[in-house]
């Protein structure tokens, strides 16, 4: 997306409902073959990691951390429903992933 345009709509009073999002979502996962998705997510994933240490040298580039985070929620969501993995397991996952953090599992 154009940096301008992100702005323009980070700036604006946009919300799309549940509905709409999904829905959004579903479109775009039926439109590509599902490979191409996971090429997709794995780069957007890269992206991210690229503006991480952007921020870490000091570039302190708002905008751009958001919106390469926004593409990799995105891509979550995509590997989420070609993989077939509901929201609740994956909501379990990240719950024994943080009990673990906290150091109460080995």
């Amino acid at each position: 997306m154009k940096r301008y345009n992100f702005i323009k709509g980070m700036n604006s009073n946009l919300e799309l409902s549940d509905k709409e999002r999904r829905r959004i979502l579903r479109r775009s996962v039926e439109k590509d073959p599902w490979k191409l998705k996971c090429t997709i997510a794995m780069e957007e994933f890269a992206e991210l990691q690229q503006q991480v240490s952007k921020e870490i040298r000091g570039y302190h580039d708002q905008y751009g951390l958001l919106e390469e985070m926004a593409d990799a929620y995105i891509c979550l969501n995509f590997l989420e429903s070609i993989f077939n993995i509901s929201p609740e397991e994956i909501q379990k996952a990240i719950d024994v992933k943080l009990y673990r953090e906290k150091g109460n599992l080995k």
